[in-house]
């Protein structure tokens, strides 16, 4: 793509991964670059060098002069900076966005509420092991701008809402939706908007486009309907639809009247009903991409379960352990649950508010096998409210996380699980899910008597 960056005017907002790669990018093209942070720490790295201009602060003596602003995933399109830029006509775009321009080869964009990053994952397995040229990136890893190759790749790119909410001009390729359901109202205002973000990922897409799609997700269905001018691919864990399906771990591609055996998935590592849908959407892109079936079911049946996503930690006397530190949602944590069906769970819930309903997990719980709800975190109230307006009263309330485990390794027994999938964000007690995570793997492994 031709230039239009050099000599214009570029602010970057926000200066964590993806703005750093922007930076080191925008300056190869020859942009003026300016920088700007929240945090004042982050700024003061970059006061004495001569890569880009630091801003104290924005203001519309500063926006006026830009030409784009690029933001970062943890910028909000409802920010101040961003609603000043579109008003003196200043050009929006994300970071993956800024680097889909420059890329030689295809992008592969995945999205949804759960399973991408396990989806991008599968994807990249098996296009490794078909041995093509291939990189993981986006969502997962390190950002587009930093993973730009001179030749010709398949770009994995997992995408975010909040990447994907500031598109314009992104073109992807093979774009695919794993599933849509309510999450980060606090940052989207309303679930339309989150909606719309997610839509966006297939937004700009030309006839040689593809686009996958979850028949399952009521959302998905109702847009799998309506006529578009590329092509697209239905899956499904629950029918034998014209599309991708799966039967007594078999997987299977519908057309009309014909229907196709592919590859067995008996030997699958990968746990529950989720991940069957995950390993048909990374199948469905793979063949819409001409790979071959014998390597997408060698990549599928030795692909191991990514950390922190109903990743099985260990056994000790007979209990055993989960972490399912990833699940954030509501929606996450009833996949989870549903994973260990007429299993005996303790379950540890809680963490920090995306200004979440709890109502249907709790409802939810009442009907499963939930043996005992451990609660902690900044949610904890919430949760407990909707735990007893659903008549579930076997909980547990603690005043932090290592308390949490204690109540729930205590009250487990000799073939019951513990499962950590809390539902929440975990900004209340640690800096990320994967902190949390190995916290949970950390205290596992802290206890006494181990039995692996």
């Amino acid at each position: 793509m031709k230039n239009k960056f050099k000599n214009k005017n570029v602010l970057i907002v926000g200066m964590g991964k993806s703005g750093q790669s922007a930076l080191e990018l925008l300056n190869k093209l020859n942009a003026f670059c300016y920088i700007f942070d929240d945090k004042k720490q982050v700024l003061e790295q970059y006061s004495n060098k001569n890569s880009c201009n630091v801003l104290w602060k924005i203001d519309e003596n500063v926006v006026k002069i830009m030409d784009y602003m690029i933001i970062s995933p943890g910028v909000s399109i409802f920010s101040e900076y961003v609603k000043l830029a579109k008003l003196f006509g200043v050009k929006v775009i994300s970071e993956v966005e800024l680097g889909s321009y420059f890329l030689k080869g295809k992008i592969i964009g995945i999205t949804g509420s759960n399973g991408k990053t396990t989806t991008a994952s599968l994807v990249y397995a098996i296009l490794k092991q078909a041995g093509k040229s291939c990189v993981l990136c986006g969502n997962i890893g390190d950002p587009l701008t930093a993973n730009l190759l001179p030749y010709k790749a398949n770009y994995v790119v997992e995408m975010s809402s909040f990447q994907l909410e500031s598109v314009d001009k992104l073109k992807v390729d093979v774009s695919a939706i794993t599933n849509i359901t309510q999450n980060h109202i606090d940052r989207h205002l309303n679930f339309e908007n989150y909606k719309k973000a997610k839509y966006n990922i297939f937004k700009n897409s030309g006839r040689k486009c593809h686009l996958i799609l979850n028949y399952d997700d009521e959302n998905l269905k109702e847009i799998s309907n309506q006529k578009r001018k590329f092509k697209t691919a239905l899956i499904s864990t629950d029918k034998e639809i014209d599309g991708y399906f799966e039967k007594n771990n078999k997987i299977f591609f519908k057309h009309g009247k014909k229907i196709k055996f592919l590859f067995d998935i008996s030997k699958c590592k990968l746990v529950g009903k989720h991940n069957i849908s995950n390993i048909l959407v990374a199948t469905a892109i793979c063949k819409e991409l001409g790979v071959k079936e014998k390597y997408i079911e060698k990549a599928i049946n030795e692909f191991a379960p990514l950390a922190h996503r109903l990743q099985f930690v260990r056994d000790v006397n007979g209990v055993a352990y989960y972490n399912d530190s990833k699940s954030t949602s509501p929606d996450s944590t009833i996949t989870a649950i549903n994973s260990f069906d007429k299993k005996p769970v303790v379950l540890m819930l809680g963490g920090s508010d995306k200004n979440t309903n709890f109502d249907y997990l709790a409802k939810k719980i009442a009907k499963s096998d939930i043996k005992l709800v451990v609660v902690c975190g900044e949610t904890a109230e919430k949760i407990v409210k909707s735990l007893k307006k659903a008549k579930f009263n076997e909980y547990a309330v603690a005043n932090d996380f290592e308390t949490a485990f204690h109540v729930a390794s205590v009250n487990a027994e000799s073939g019951d699980v513990v499962l950590l999938s809390p539902a929440c964000a975990s900004f209340d007690y640690f800096k990320s899910y994967e902190e949390r995570g190995e916290k949970f793997e950390e205290l596992v492994k802290g206890l006494e008597n181990q039995k692996v």
